[in-house]
């Protein structure tokens, strides 16, 4: 007699099962009657059902409720609703990007470029939108922090992008009280909203790792221990949707609402990287405020208010004097092989430690003496473009550029490397940067030179015979490089008070106050005291005098919603 299959389950498994199943149905349900009760609403004698047409037909995988709790702030949305307003008319062809780390990248999604997160926002807004010709850009790069982005951001994102997710909070860590790094990412922001293309910018705020750990675990990140709600002050400073995957999911996984579970959407060997489930989750978070600024669009027309806040200039920044500075370069990954001087390096092989979709690429070595000899052109354009005695005269006025190089941090069998300016150009060296950390994940760190001009700049990396752990291995994968301004934030941005405090939080441990946290490199302490703050001086807003009244009825409101009409029954 055969066993029943059934009967080797748990009784308390299969019970989850079904009313999780029960929960999806009654979501489901739910969903479908909101369509209906959408079709049988009218504008301009048209049902509303049929004016959203194919923006409705979406399959969302949470529950409604859930789907609703992640849009956190949308604000005014001037520039995602004249996108939207384009996308449905289909104006033009539409670039749309996304940047963050290894989770928009696609890791853990069962088959990367179809059912990871991005993708399925491109696969739904192809559909929504039949009459626009979209084109996607995935600049996500793993085991990344916004820190690098914001160097390389030209690289890694279309001048000419119309709509940019932005996911870094998984990657940036938990510690709230990190201001270095709130700044940096106000930066990025920056860069991207000064694009002539004004894009649409949508935060996409996922979770740092020990947000989903089992409660009482001494990894556990609290429901606050985020930098999620810091960066979402910048969401209405700036004005930009942001989406919450915490919101989204914390009610069902970490409470255990309708049987559910952190298993249920993220990889089990770190329940941090979504599994197939969860990429859904995230899509359905994009796909829900693309829904709603549509709706929005059918009740209040793109008008006069939408025009004048796409003419605005972008306001001083919000933590002061944090202004953006020009970025010179960034070379990274595969592009960095041809900036090593071959012939006086030795001992440093380039290789590729990624796999299929994700490569890693970068110069490793694990032999204590190795010296990597790395050349740039470290000038500074406003200088260069001068040339001759303009130039060299502006080399020697003391102006200096902020060159970081990025090197992997691990938890096992790394080394420690001396970064130095051996020729051409001089900076203060770091001695001892070790590439040993705490955490049990390999993550991209940062080591910042400030470097003198120079036509031809020699930087020298060399492998210690000195090690924190059983192994020498160092890798380094690229080189950025801006101007320095004189009181750039770039200046705090030390390796051990970028990423270094997730070793001190532990992701959820006790957490410090950036600047007094220790540090795993024995550099740290000098290093940290050596760094200044950003001035405190306060930025007065201009306001604009004699604005124009504020028109009671949009003349444009009626030819609008029949475009719209038109559009969507298309």
């Amino acid at each position: 007699m055969l066993a029943n299959p059934a009967s080797s389950v748990p009784q308390w498994a299969q019970h989850a099962e079904a009313t999780k199943a029960a929960a999806r149905k009654l979501s489901e349900r739910h969903w479908h009657s909101q369509v209906q009760r959408l079709q049988s609403l009218e504008l301009d004698a048209r049902r509303f059902g049929d004016i959203l047409g194919h923006m409705m037909r979406h399959e969302y995988t949470l529950p409604i409720p859930q789907v609703q709790k992640s849009l956190v702030y949308t604000g005014a949305n001037f520039r995602l609703r004249k996108l939207v307003h384009d996308m449905i008319l289909g104006k033009r062809p539409f670039k749309v990007g996304a940047i963050g780390g290894s989770i928009t990248n696609g890791a853990k999604a069962s088959v990367i470029g179809e059912t990871d997160w991005f993708s399925l926002v491109g696969k739904y807004m192809k559909q929504a939108f039949p009459r626009a010709s979209i084109s996607l850009r995935n600049g996500a790069l793993p085991a990344t922090p916004s820190a690098l982005m914001n160097m390389c951001l030209e690289q890694y994102v279309d001048e000419d992008v119309d709509l940019v997710f932005v996911e870094y909070v998984a990657n940036d860590g938990s510690n709230r009280f990190d201001e270095v790094k709130a700044k940096v990412y106000e930066r990025l922001l920056r860069k991207l909203l000064h694009r002539r293309s004004k894009p649409a910018v949508v935060l996409m705020q996922l979770m740092p790792k020990g947000m989903a750990f089992a409660p009482g675990s001494r990894e556990k990140v609290p429901f606050h221990g985020t930098l999620e709600d810091i960066y979402g002050a910048q969401a209405q400073y700036y004005d930009l949707p942001w989406l919450s995957f915490r919101n989204a999911m914390w009610r069902l996984s970490e409470l255990h609402v309708h049987g559910y579970n952190w298993t249920d959407f993220m990889w089990d060997a770190d329940f941090m990287h979504p599994i197939d489930p969860g990429m859904a989750a995230i899509s359905d978070m994009a796909v829900n405020l693309l829904q709603s600024t549509a709706l929005g669009l059918l009740l209040h027309p793109l008008g006069r208010q939408d025009k004048e806040l796409l003419q605005e200039p972008l306001p001083p920044p919000m933590h002061a004097g944090n202004w953006e500075a020009k970025n010179l370069m960034c070379t990274y990954g595969e592009a960095f092989k041809p900036l090593a001087d071959s012939a006086a390096s030795q001992g440093w092989q380039f290789i590729n430690e990624g796999k299929r979709g994700a490569a890693k690429w970068g110069y490793v070595s694990s032999t204590p003496g190795s010296v990597l000899k790395i050349v740039v052109n470290s000038m500074r354009s406003s200088s260069s473009k001068d040339g001759g005695a303009a130039a060299a005269a502006a080399a020697g006025d003391g102006e200096k550029m902020n060159v970081m190089l990025a090197y992997l941090k691990s938890y096992e069998g790394m080394g420690m490397a001396k970064f130095e300016c051996t020729s051409g150009c001089s900076c203060e060296p770091r001695p001892r940067i070790d590439a040993l950390h705490g955490l049990r994940q390999s993550t991209i760190f940062l080591v910042r030179l400030l470097v003198s001009q120079a036509a031809r700049c020699e930087i020298s990396i060399t492998l210690l015979q000195d090690s924190s752990s059983s192994g020498h291995k160092f890798k380094v994968s690229g080189i950025m490089m801006n101007e320095y301004t004189g009181d750039d934030v770039t200046e705090k941005l030390h390796e051990e008070q970028w990423l270094g405090q997730l070793q001190d939080t532990a992701h959820g441990g006790v957490e410090r106050a950036a600047g007094n946290s220790s540090s795993s490199s024995s550099s740290s302490s000098s290093s940290s005291s050596s760094s200044r703050e950003v001035s405190k001086r306060e930025v007065k807003e201009e306001i604009a005098s004699g604005s124009a009244a504020e028109d009671t009825l949009d003349k444009e409101s009626d030819r609008r919603r029949k475009l719209y009409a038109a559009a969507f029954s298309g």
